[in-house]
């Protein structure tokens, strides 16, 4: 790291830091445990690791690094996970940042990562009120050992967290607006209370640092703070003095140990051992059974904050350990509240701003809280009516629902009726009140008597606590904001649950507190608490203690501080470990100046993988057999070494192995090592995958398992696909396997969860998704072969149409024994295309081509009886699905190209990829749509001279006449922004559905009634290019998946189909005719550059289209094939329509195997051997396609193809989840439920007599086309034989 310390612009760069260790490290046993990583969690693990101790700390949340915290509000809502009493299922990941228990009247805020809360909290240090500890309620001990607490331990603490406050002329700049509102409001309140403004207004000591430091005490570089007043929503400069910065770093320079999405679910004792077993779920393999396990431990100490500590706490004594009955009692909010001053008459800068534009203009709010009006040292006053009030400013990443809130939900009562009336409406009318508007934030006393309870249908802790807010102290707290506002000339808003809307609502005053405190209070025994005054646990209701359990995080205070507790909740956590080591000998080193080695917390530069695998058997252990399986996930933190520069392919391994005739819990492992095929000493064109790694029991007790899987070829391709390849194992008693042997077996891997194990693979050490697609798929293809391209990723959580559903249950494609083989294709302007290669037979090849903002995946799809290339591999064709560059599995559909980029370099390079190949002189082709019209332009062009012996064109071809309705492509430009895409997911955020309403809207207004539907993909579909489909023709599982098909289209393609719409024929992306020069003019076929072209076009063709196209009109395709048949009269040109389907429903609609696919074979059977059309060749080739300059660098693609038959992996689904409106990006995916409600009912109608028209009577669709029959156009030979044109009707019926 490092940078110029006298630079404003200094920004370390954390990205390649981590400071929690591969949970493939977590060991069996520690000397100490310590749950979670708040203030108490932290403090305990750094003091701990500074006594020489073996420590390891377990987080539930995920590690977290300046720059990584979501500054817009949708990237915020994908962070939150929220818990409501009495519901099962909650919203969110468990270990999302952002942490939300709703219960009746009590809504707590927490943060969820390493760091605690304190990755979200306000930086505010602020002492208690010494009257506090007068109360009774604490230990007798705590209040005789106040000095050294008030003295010594705070010491400590500003040792490390170095709270100061915020500069005079912080950046030069004046005083901020929101410090000069609060000394406008501290005079006001002190002419009220008849107090000295300037003896309750002051500065609040911050965790922030205000200076450029290349290393801070504990050797971390941390920058100045630039005021973007994100504290609240995570600091993305590394400015604020998180735990992350400080006791954290402490811990691991002194050896501690941390892993994280580890969440603890109880802790048993072991008499024997005299240890703790401490129950624990890693969520790094949520895909399997979350299956939990052990470490064990001399001593634990819990700092999972109120709630977490608590709930531990209460499923341990569920779980039969001998704790107090008190565990929950006591449970405070701290008396937080909170509220606002709208539209007054300063401006105030009320919420935080995103970092690249505060570095720009540098005028930011600053800190969240930068000042308090200090209420407590009333001594006419009882604690009941003592309160802080602090200025708050909100993140940005909230700033549009707090502008919703203050505008439009509440906007207060006018303080100052008859001031200003005017210029305050108009203000709000304008929506600028918001811009003069500040936030309160307060504590004060609540009388400490709720309590937390388990909800057994969600395993949580929920705030039982009613009517808390109908406190004294609240109403306390309002009059001192309602004074605070009048100074400030504002409307006063109140905690909409407390008293706005939403508690007019519930008819219940709620609280929302970010401050919970309680539930495993300190207390003289176990009759009134569950601790002692130093943290350690009560056995029961006794004052008898239980050796080596202790808490010391906000749980432990046992009634309201009425102030920012954090100070108060380290100085705790500070003296409870310096009794600690007093009773247990230790010697902790505060002296220590040993900083942490950044270079050894580095991850590697390069990405790594990891994936989870199930495998199941018979083991033997003495006379007894039992069903086993293990769940292991096998890491590595440099996949590139992994797989290309170690030969043995190594890799760690974690999990839990099953063998009930050994134990009847699940043996933990540990020190697991792993070899991916790694060659076999002695044995030649042979490899091995082996397991080797430490089983420890619930008991204690430790084996070494060792497996060896031969596997007979360089290939994964026949891995875990029968019985005949299974795993050899052996178990040995002890740590080696120099121990007796204590058991054999087989295990096998299952096809079910070979598919599941290849959709658990994720790509580590990088942020960027081309790299973790790049990384997957290289790593798929080497693990699994061809199976990863078929199976691989049959669906993801983050990129499925319903993000919280399983992985969809794919049918295996009915290919026999046909294995696909993919082939990279480099083009001469360095774009990467994928060719699939399914080889059926020796018809052919037939390469097929998809269309605009979709790829090859339209002619696999599984959820119709029968797709394309099934039935063609089923008729012998050596198939090849063509994935050009607009291919929504190729990173470069993102780029700007065109058509014309495509016919000259993606067309070409694909035909002579399968030339090459195949060694055939020339091959066929199937373009759908846009694929037609991009073949077109390739051969018009020259590129393709003497390669192609038959074309089928689907839909469209030069000329391309749109439909009346398809008036998408020529909206202006400017809507387009970079492009347009089709993706949703069934819970975006409010932004996301307004998009989607909108969609809807449009979609209604375009079509008739009976194509209206409920989902959001099909309406984006419908808006960007037409109705592309008739919904009968649909089968209701290839509706529910419309997302896996349709994704995003560029700008450039867009504008190039809009001009050729315009036209109503095929020209280049500027407009120019260059593929059908002379074309218009009256005898087109005396121009010699017109022949020339049309000479190009002398091969079969079949001209085919659904007749109810709603997307081209058919005459387009009428004129083509005249044009062709006029140009060439002798060729065989043949002309189709499909009664009764649309557009790309002739592809996947759900009998088109019955209607559509066999109009097509005859023809390709006509042409299926090599060399049997002769073709015309012209004197002189001239390529037209104008050079074009392609920007941009391009990655490793042919990974893309690993989704062919599977969901988009996470990279795709950041590219193609976003909603584009003008030139704007609304990401719209996140987090959610199903979304099976569909408006339209699905049923089946009769095709005997014709096609069904819904169209109205009026409709353009019922006026007469011109055709061939009805508009004969005259060949050069004078001949009205302009070929066979014929109506595709179903195969049974009379043609």
């Amino acid at each position: 790291m490092g940078g110029n310390v006298s630079s404003t612009n200094f920004q370390p760069d954390y990205k390649p830091y981590r400071l929690a260790s591969p949970f493939s490290e977590l060991e069996h046993s520690y000397d100490v445990v310590v749950i979670g990583s708040g203030y108490g969690g932290s403090i305990a693990a750094s003091r701990a690791a500074r006594a020489g101790l073996k420590v390891c700390l377990l987080e539930k949340g995920k590690e977290w690094r300046p720059g990584d915290f979501p500054e817009k509000e949708l990237n915020a809502v994908k962070e939150l996970q929220m818990t409501v009493h009495n519901e099962k299922k909650g919203y969110g990941n468990s270990t999302s940042l952002y942490d939300l228990i709703v219960s009746p009247d009590v809504a707590v805020l927490q943060g969820c990562g390493l760091g605690g809360t304190s990755l979200i909290n306000a930086n505010v240090g602020l002492d208690c009120e010494t009257r506090i500890y007068d109360d009774e309620v604490w230990p007798q001990a705590f209040r005789d050992d106040l000095e050294k607490f008030t003295t010594l331990d705070r010491d400590r603490v500003y040792d490390m967290l170095k709270p100061t406050e915020y500069p005079d002329n912080h950046l030069d700049m004046d005083k901020l607006p929101k410090m000069a509102a609060m000394e406008k409001a501290a005079k006001h309140i002190a002419d009220i209370e008849d107090l000295e403004y300037d003896k309750i207004l002051r500065k609040v000591p911050l965790y922030v640092n205000f200076k450029n430091k290349e290393e801070n005490h504990v050797g971390i570089p941390q920058p100045a703070c630039i005021n973007c007043g994100n504290c609240c929503g995570g600091c993305n400069t590394g400015a604020k003095n998180t735990l992350n910065m400080n006791y954290l770093p402490d811990a691991k320079a002194h050896g501690a140990k941390m892993f994280t999405e580890v969440e603890v679910k109880n802790i048993t004792r072991d008499e024997k051992t005299d240890s703790w077993r401490v129950h624990y779920v890693h969520h790094g393999q949520d895909a399997f059974e979350n299956r939990e396990r052990v470490v064990r431990a001399q001593v634990v100490i819990l700092g999972a904050g109120s709630l977490g500590s608590t709930n531990i706490l209460l499923q341990s004594k569920n779980n039969g350990l001998e704790l107090s009955t008190n565990i929950g009692q006591r449970f405070t909010t701290n008396g937080d509240a909170l509220g606002f001053s709208y539209n007054g008459e300063d401006k105030i800068r009320p919420a935080g701003k995103e970092v690249p534009k505060v570095r720009k203009r540098r005028k930011g709010p600053g800190p969240c809280i930068t000042s308090v009006i200090d209420m407590r040292h009333r001594t006419d006053k009882g604690l009941g009516e003592s309160y802080v009030l602090e200025d708050g400013t909100p993140p940005c990443s909230v700033d549009v629902p707090y502008k919703f809130l203050l505008r439009w939900v509440d906007s207060g009562v006018d303080t100052t009726p008859g001031e200003n009336d005017w210029r305050e409406w108009g203000r709000h009318l304008v929506g600028k009140g918001w811009k003069n508007s500040l936030a309160f934030l307060s504590m004060s006393n609540d009388d400490s008597s709720g309590e937390l309870k388990l909800d057994p249908k969600n395993g949580r802790v929920w705030v039982h606590y009613p009517k808390v807010g109908e406190g004294d102290n609240f109403q306390v707290v309002k009059n001192g904001m309602t004074h605070a506002t009048t100074a400030l000339k504002g409307y006063f808003v109140p905690n909409p649950f407390w008293g706005g809307l939403a508690a007019k609502i519930r008819d219940t005053k709620g609280i929302v507190t970010v401050h919970p405190l309680g539930g495993c209070i300190m207390a003289e025994s176990g009759k009134d608490g569950v601790v002692n005054h130093a943290g350690q646990a009560y056995k029961g209701d006794t004052d008898e203690l239980l050796s080596g359990l202790y808490v010391m995080d906000g749980a432990v205070m046992p009634r309201c501080l009425g102030v920012n507790p954090s100070l108060t909740i380290a100085m705790v956590a500070e003296r409870c470990m310096r009794l600690m080591a007093e009773q247990r000998g230790w010697n902790i080193d505060y002296a220590s100046t040993k900083k942490i080695d950044l270079s050894l917390s580095a991850t590697p530069n390069k990405p790594g993988i990891k994936f989870t695998e199930r495998m199941v058997g018979k083991m033997s252990v003495g006379n007894k057999s039992s069903d086993s399986d293990f769940i292991l996930t096998i890491e590595t933190q440099d996949v590139e070494k992994m797989i290309s520069e170690d030969p043995s392919h190594a890799a760690n391994i974690y999990g839990s192995v099953s063998i009930p005739a050994l134990s009847d819990s699940h043996l933990t492992v540990s020190n697991g090592h792993f070899t991916l095929f790694s060659k076999s000493d002695g044995k030649h064109h042979t490899r091995e995958m082996t397991y080797r790694m430490l089983l420890t029991s619930n008991e204690g007790q430790t084996y070494y398992f060792e497996g060896v899987k031969v596997v007979s070829k360089d290939s994964a391709f026949e891995i875990g696909l029968s019985d005949t390849t299974t795993l050899n194992v052996s178990l040995y008693k002890g740590e080696d396997n120099k121990g007796d042997v204590v058991g054999t077996g087989r295990l096998h891997i299952r096809v079910k969860d070979f598919i599941k194990q290849l959709g658990t693979m994720v790509v580590t050490n990088t942020t960027s998704p081309l790299q973790r697609l790049k990384w997957k798929t290289k790593f798929g293809n080497f693990f699994a072969g061809c199976l990863w391209e078929v199976y691989g990723f049959a669906g993801s959580p983050d990129t499925a149409f319903n993000p919280n559903a399983p992985p969809r249950e794919k049918r295996a494609l009915k290919l026999d024994d046909v294995v696909p083989k993919v082939h990279k294709v480099s083009t001469k302007d360095d774009t990467e295309l994928l060719l699939t290669r399914y080889e059926g037979g020796t018809k052919g090849p037939v390469m097929l081509v998809h269309d605009l903002g979709m790829s090859s995946r339209i002619f696999v799809v599984d959820t119709v009886e029968t797709n394309l290339l099934e039935y063609l591999v089923s008729k012998g064709y050596d198939v090849w699905l063509a994935d050009w560059r607009a291919s929504i599995l190729l990173p470069s559909h993102k780029e700007k190209s065109t058509l014309d980029d495509s016919a000259k370099y993606d067309i070409p390079a694909l035909v002579d990829k399968i030339l090459e190949v195949t060694g055939s002189p020339d091959i066929q082709v199937m373009g759908q749509c846009g694929g037609s019209l991009l073949v077109f332009a390739s051969l018009l062009s020259g590129q393709l001279e003497g390669k192609i012996r038959c074309l089928i064109a689907s839909q469209v071809a030069f000329f391309t006449h749109p439909e009346k309705s398809t008036w998408k492509v020529n909206v202006p430009h400017l809507l387009y922004g970079d492009g347009l895409t089709a993706y949703t997911d069934t819970e975006v955020g409010w932004k996301g559905r307004f998009v989607n309403r909108l969609f809807e809207t449009a979609a209604d207004l375009s079509t008739e009634f009976g194509e209206h539907c409920s989902n959001s993909v099909c309406h984006r579909v419908t808006i960007m290019y037409g109705r592309l489909y008739e919904h009968d023709n649909l089968s209701k599982d290839t509706h529910d998946n419309l997302h896996e098909q349709f994704g995003f289209c560029s700008v450039a393609f867009l504008k190039h189909m809009s001009k050729c719409f315009s036209k109503n024929y095929l020209v280049s992306a500027d407009g120019k005719n260059i593929y059908l020069p002379d074309h218009n003019k009256k005898k087109p076929l005396e121009s010699v550059d017109y022949m020339a072209r049309m000479r190009y076009l002398n091969l079969p063709i079949l001209f085919i289209n659904g007749e109810d196209n709603r997307v081209y009109d058919p005459k387009g395709m009428d004129q083509s094939y005249e044009r062709c048949k006029e140009a060439n009269p002798e060729q065989d040109y043949q002309r189709k329509t499909s009664p009764g389907y649309g557009h790309i429903d002739s592809i996947i609609g759900k009998d088109a195997v019955h209607h559509v696919f066999p109009k097509l074979l005859p023809f390709l059977d006509k042409y299926a051997e090599a060399g049997s059309v002769v073709k015309y060749t012209p004197q002189k080739k001239q390529s037209i396609v104008p050079e074009l300059t392609v920007k941009g660098d391009m990655t490793d693609s042919s990974l893309a193809h690993a989704y062919h038959y599977g969901g988009e992996d996470e990279s795709m689904h950041a590219q193609n989840g976003d909603s584009q409106v003008g030139n704007g990006h609304t990401t719209t995916h996140e987090n959610g439920s199903n979304n099976n409600g569909h408006q339209f009912s699905w049923h089946k109608h009769g095709r005997q007599g014709g096609m069904r028209d819904r169209s109205p009577k009026n409709s353009p669709r019922n006026s007469p086309r011109s055709s061939p029959r009805s508009s004969p156009r005259a060949s050069p030979s004078g001949s009205p034989d302009l070929g066979r044109r014929e109506s595709l009707a179903p195969i049974n019926e009379p043609q």
